[in-house]
This record gives C-alpha cells, sequence and structure tokens, in this order.
C-alpha cells in the first residue's frame, strides 16, 4: 500500500489527492473543495483543486487557465489541467514530466516518451513505466514467460473437452465483490453464481496489486462471496512495470493452475487481462475464451472535456493501437464472448470471425421477478422520505457519460412548469443513488437550476439495498450521451429495472436499444433522442399522466426479463466453451 501510495503521489498528485476525497461522503467531499477553492487569491493551483473536488469544473478551469497562462510555473496547476482533461494548457515551460503526462493523455505515446528523452529522463521511473505500457500495446508482443518459472505439467490438466456440468473454469478479473461494487464485478458474481448452480467449478483471479492498491490495506488473498472464491494477486513487492506485474499475475494464475486444475481460461475485458489469459494458455495447453464486456478506446475517448478533444482522442496512437490489440487478442483466442450485436458487429469489424462470438447479454437474478415491492413500500425500506413524490432517476455510477445532468434539466423544465400538468411540477423528485466523478457536478448544477429540494443524492449504496433503490422510483431513466462508448456498450441497469416492475426511459442508442427489445422486435420501454432535456422531460410527463402506459410496460418488461435470467442465459457459456476446447484441438492437430 505504500508502495503504491509513494508511486501515486510522484506519477499524479492531483488525481492521488482527488481519489482520497472520493472515499468522503459527497457532502463532507464538497466541504473539504469549498475551503480549499477559497484559498483561489493566494494559492489558485489549491483553489483549482478544491474546484475540482467541489464538482466546480468551470471555476477549476478558469483558475488552472489564469495561472499557466501566464506563464506562472506550477507542476499542482499542470497536473490539474491534465486531470481536467485540458492538456491544450500545458505549455513548454511546465516540468518534463507533466508535458510527458500530458501528451500520454491526449494518446500521443510516442510523444510523451519522446519528451523524456530530451529532457534527459529516458531511464526515469516514469520513462520506463511508459516504455512498458507502450511495449504491452505493440501487435504481436506476448507476455514472456520468466526464466525459471515453474509450469504445470500439461498431463495434469484435462487434454479432452469435458461435458458443460463438472467443468472447472479460472476466470481472469481486473477487480471484483466485495471491495469493489460497479456493473463489472455484478456481471462477474452473478455469472459465478449462476455457473455454479449449473454445475460448473469456478475460481476468479484478480489482478496484480489489488485490493490493496485501492485501499483495502489488510485484504485476504482469498475471499469468499455467497460461496464463490476470488483469489488475489498480492506478491510481496509490486513490480515496477505493467508488463512485470502482469507476469506477476501469470505466475499467481498458474499456481492456481496446479491447485485447481482447471479445463478452460475465461478472461474478462481488457486486454491487460486478455494477455495474462494468452500467456497461462500458452504455458499450459488450456484452451481460453475473452469476454469483451467494454471497448476501452471508446470510455477513453468519451472521457474526453469537448467534442473537439473527443475528436482529436479518437485519431490518436493510443485509440488506434488499443482498438488493434484488442482486436488482435480476440481473434487469438479461441472463443469470444459479446454482450450484444452491436459489440459483435465491432469485433467482427476487427476481424475476428463471426462463428466464434457468441453474444451474452446483462441479465438478471431470477429471485427479482419475485420482488413485487409498491414505491411506497421501497421508500419506506430506504428511509426515502417522499411518500407522495413522483420519483424518476437511476442506482448508477455517476460518471459523465450516463448523461445525468440531461435529467436534471429535464427535471427543472418540469418543475419550473414549462412541461406537464401542475401536479407533476409539485411531485416531482430525482434520486441519483451512487458515486463517481460527476457527483460533485450535478450537486452543483442541481442548485444551479433551482432545483436542488427535489434532488436526492444519497452516495454509493449497499449491494444488497440497491434493488430496493431501485423499487423505490416510479422510473428508471437511462439518459446515456451520444458518444461511441454508450452506443457501443450496454449497461446491466435497464434489464435489472424491468424484471423488478419499473418503467425503463432511454436514450436512443443501438446498445441501449438492445436492452429493452425482446426476440420477437417488441420495445419494453420508452426511448428518446439522447441529450435531449425537452424530450425526456415530454417522456417523463407522459409516463406520469398515463398510468396504462407504465402497466403495459412493465408487463412487457417483466416478460423480456424472464427471458434473460442468468440460468438461461449462463448456458449458453456452455456452447462458448465447447467452441474454444474443439479450437484448442483443432490447432493442436492443425
Amino acid at each position: 500500500m505504500g508502495q503504491s501510495m509513494v508511486e501515486h503521489a510522484f506519477a499524479d498528485p492531483a488525481l492521488l489527492a482527488v481519489q482520497i476525497s472520493r472515499r468522503l461522503p459527497l457532502g463532507a467531499r464538497m466541504l473539504m473543495g469549498g475551503v480549499l477553492e477559497s484559498a483561489s487569491a493566494a494559492l489558485p493551483s489549491v483553489a483549482a483543486l478544491g474546484a475540482v473536488m467541489a464538482g466546480d469544473m468551470l471555476n477549476a478551469r478558469r483558475l488552472v487557465g489564469e495561472v499557466l497562462e501566464a506563464g506562472r510555473p506550477s507542476r499542482l496547476a499542470g497536473e490539474i489541467a491534465i486531470l481536467l482533461n485540458r492538456t491544450d494548457l500545458v505549455g513548454d515551460t511546465a516540468p518534463a514530466r507533466t508535458r510527458a503526462r500530458a501528451a500520454w493523455s491526449r494518446g500521443d505515446l510516442e510523444g510523451a516518451l519522446q519528451i523524456l528523452r530530451d529532457a534527459c529522463l529516458n531511464g526515469d521511473g516514469y520513462a520506463l513505466l511508459l516504455r512498458s505500457e507502450l511495449d504491452l500495446l505493440r501487435t504481436g508482443r506476448r507476455l514472456p514467460l520468466a526464466a525459471g518459472l515453474s509450469l504445470p505439467d500439461r498431463s495434469s490438466t484435462n487434454a479432452k473437452p469435458a461435458p458443460f456440468e463438472g467443468l472447472r473454469v479460472l476466470h481472469v478479473v481486473t477487480n471484483s465483490l466485495p471491495h469493489t461494487q460497479s456493473g463489472y464485478t455484478l456481471r462477474t458474481h452473478r455469472i459465478l453464481r449462476a455457473l455454479t448452480d449449473a454445475g460448473v467449478r469456478s475460481m476468479a483471479l484478480t489482478r496484480t496489486g489489488y485490493p490493496v492498491m485501492v485501499g483495502k490495506v489488510g485484504a485476504a488473498r482469498e475471499d469468499s462471496v455467497d460461496g464463490i472464491n476470488y483469489r488475489r494477486t498480492l506478491p510481496l513487492f509490486l513490480a515496477r512495470t505493467p508488463e512485470q506485474r502482469l507476469l506477476q499475475q501469470v505466475h499467481e494464475a498458474l499456481a492456481v493452475v496446479r491447485e485447481f486444475r482447471p479445463d478452460i481460461i475465461h478472461t474478462t475485458t481488457d486486454y491487460r487481462n486478455a494477455l495474462v489469459g494468452q500467456a497461462v494458455a500458452r504455458a499450459t495447453g488450456l484452451p481460453w475464451i475473452l469476454e469483451a464486456r467494454g471497448l476501452m478506446e471508446k470510455t477513453w475517448v468519451a472521457s474526453q472535456f469537448s467534442e473537439s478533444a473527443r475528436a482529436e482522442a479518437k485519431r490518436s496512437q493510443r485509440a488506434r493501437l488499443i482498438a488493434a490489440r484488442e482486436g488482435e487478442l480476440a481473434r487469438s483466442a479461441d472463443a469470444v464472448v459479446t454482450l450484444s450485436r452491436t459489440m459483435a458487429g465491432e469485433f467482427v469489424a476487427r476481424g475476428v470471425e463471426p462463428g466464434a462470438i457468441t453474444i451474452i447479454p446483462n441479465g438478471v437474478d431470477a429471485e427479482l421477478l419475485e420482488r413485487h415491492l409498491s414505491p411506497a413500500e421501497a421508500r419506506r425500506s430506504v428511509a426515502l422520505d417522499r411518500s407522495d413524490a413522483f420519483v424518476v432517476g437511476a442506482v448508477s455510477a455517476l460518471v459523465d457519460y450516463e448523461g445525468f445532468d440531461t435529467l436534471l434539466r429535464a427535471a427543472a423544465e418540469i418543475v419550473h412548469g414549462r412541461c406537464g400538468r401542475p401536479e407533476l411540477w409539485e411531485k416531482l423528485v430525482v434520486v441519483l443513488a451512487g458515486d463517481g466523478t460527476a457527483a460533485p457536478g450535478l450537486s452543483s448544477l442541481a442548485r444551479s437550476l433551482g432545483i436542488s429540494d427535489r434532488v436526492v443524492l444519497p452516495g454509493r449504496v449497499p449491494r444488497r439495498s440497491a434493488r430496493d433503490w431501485v423499487q423505490a422510483l416510479d422510473a428508471v431513466v437511462v439518459p446515456r450521451r451520444d458518444v461511441e462508448v454508450a452506443r457501443f456498450v450496454t449497461p446491466q441497469k435497464p434489464v435489472e429495472a424491468l424484471a423488478l416492475g419499473r418503467p425503463v426511459i432511454i436514450s436512443d442508442l443501438p446498445a441501449l436499444r438492445e436492452t429493452i427489445t425482446a426476440e420477437d422486435g417488441t420495445s419494453c420501454g420508452i426511448v428518446v433522442p439522447p441529450d435531449d432535456h425537452v424530450a425526456l422531460a415530454g417522456a417523463i410527463a407522459r409516463l406520469h399522466d398515463d398510468p396504462g402506459m407504465t402497466v403495459g410496460l412493465v408487463e412487457a418488461g417483466r416478460c423480456l426479463a424472464a427471458e434473460r435470467t442468468w440460468p438461461s442465459l449462463v448456458r449458453r457459456y456452455s456452447d462458448a466453451y465447447a467452441r474454444a476446447m474443439t479450437r484448442r484441438d483443432e490447432r493442436r492437430t492443425g
């Protein structure tokens, strides 16, 4: 943990400070940020950091701009500019490491290394880290198996395809419950539980240093959650470079192979996990599959500050290399799993054979279909004192591309009497349960729109009460922005809301439409143009005014969700596993 903190403090002090602040409740975080922000006259760089913590991004950009455009040397101001994706503010007078970080952040990977070489910092620890990151993205690069690494005897692993029941699967994942609660970790856990119920034995291995690197200092080497075992890669000393850390994970994975004797390696997003799976498969002869749950470069592009910055990021070396690398690794896997037809089409465009791809959308626990709490009952359960309100919102990570600012603007349109009936003006409340980088900004926006008394931000909620928070809503809204990542990657929120008997309003984007469309083409939700708060306000008003619409949507939604329970979906993994084993055997004999 200490080593990790030192590395972060050296590489990105601004981000480290913000990450520490994010562990505080939203109110305390904004209070701390406000205190720092008030120091603007004497310490404008510190004030800018405070503005970031408080969610006042406009003021943060103004303060940083004033410092850097005046030519005043400030590493902290440069780092905050990078954090704000305003790398254009980092000028030639900034320290070399800051300029290198700015270049790397906008996707100019070779340029970042050239800056360090020009400053005679080629042997610097940061340069070593960047070179390793870049090497991992090189086409054809494989993880070298370390000298002296003790490999399992291939004859000790199952050489023949086994039936689905009785299989053993090693899952290589980034993070997991109980230390991280996200759509990624919840999907992982639900898949592993459903596989277990179907007779498959599973073990999951997380990335090197996790969860100590996210602040869980006393973490055990293994956690058991609902009977699912999560193994940690926690070496005594954390390797210096990304490649060396992946090799530490390979070493741990091979130890698990010797103990657990899996039949197949199942890796999930992103390319780093795929590299580990590929190396373990190469060392053991086991087949491996890649489950692509996202498109890493599109998520990164979506995080950029402006449309012009996103366009630049999309053309960057970083975006090109990541897309090419993930396409290459998907082609080399014995089988590929994706979440949607949209994502499958993207991987076909990257050269993956259509027959190698299995589509397994986000699913739901069957027990959700049996939960019939009314909004009033659910609100009592979560102590939400809004019994007579018409409540809309979501349980979600609060990040920019989710588009919850559009929801707040739609709410303001209604509350201020510009849309809907007068009774809705009085009754509307927005609940956004979750946390993330956009949380402070959403709180500030609610105040500026004059609706802060109508917006509830309870922060991150416990996993077991998240379903009650969903059922406390009269409608679940998924107003994602029209950015590439939202067009391709399907969230878990809509289908869970449908299972819980809540109508869903979504942005009209390809991946989102798939989440509410039944096999026969029937739509089970309301679709509105993305980034259009007036249209969203109108949809909320229609739903409020027409109880019959709600009844119809709820019935159709539960029918769709019944087709997507994990016990039914998980059987599709048998096809993917069988395909991987067959392809492995074909490669051996080919």
